[in-house]
């Protein structure tokens, strides 16, 4: 990973731009005024990196790089534990819907080893959190597959194991969904917000 990206990162560029020099930008990652101008031109035009009056910022490009890194060096030290943090939203009232389905049902209690609540809880992930979920999905996933019944075709599933707040349960990502990435969707034995004792905007953590 590039050492300017890191000093960047280290001086607040994710979050407004930083006033530094070039000179200062040398100095600090051991080049010259020179080689240090040549490498922000060149971050630039890669798309990491943006110059402006206000000093130089981060893309979201250049972030999410960072923020990669950062994921694969912590599941190495702490052991592959990946950690969500959200706010409990109300969903679209289709998890109750797809879970009551014997076609799901059956599987993710073959597969999963719990008859699932009949719903999902809806997470949104924090702004600093969202990167974490494409992490997830790097991941060896248990498959719920897809069927047909008389009326529809259903489509497949990836399966999580996670714990919320010490409870077992499981992230699932439908192949075919209307939530963005910012939203996970989590089932388990159990009603969740009465286990838990939450509501909708409640916080929540997530441990796969």
């Amino acid at each position: 990973m590039d050492e300017m990206l890191i000093l960047l990162l280290r001086k607040g560029a994710h979050a407004k731009p930083c006033r530094l020099t070039t000179a200062e930008l040398g100095e600090l990652c051991g080049m010259s005024q020179q080689n240090a101008s040549r490498k922000i031109t060149s971050l630039g035009k890669e798309g990491r990196v943006e110059r402006g009056k206000e000093g130089i910022r981060l893309t979201e490009k250049g972030y999410s790089e960072l923020a990669g890194l950062y994921s694969s060096m912590k599941s190495v030290f702490e052991g592959g534990k990946l950690e969500f943090s959200g706010t409990i939203v109300r969903g679209l009232g289709e998890g109750s819907f797809y879970m009551s389905l014997g076609g799901y049902r059956k599987q993710i209690r073959e597969r999963l080893g719990f008859d699932p609540f009949p719903g999902t809880l809806n997470i949104r992930l924090d702004d600093d959190e969202r990167w974490k979920r494409q992490r997830l999905l790097e991941n060896e996933p248990i498959i719920i597959s897809g069927f047909k019944d008389r009326n529809r075709t259903y489509g497949e599933l990836y399966a999580y194991r996670c714990r919320m707040e010490g409870r077992d349960g499981a992230i699932i990502v439908p192949l075919r969904t209307h939530h963005g990435p910012e939203i996970l969707e989590l089932i388990c034995p159990f009603n969740a917000k009465f286990e838990l004792g939450k509501k909708d905007g409640g916080r929540v953590k997530v441990r796969v």
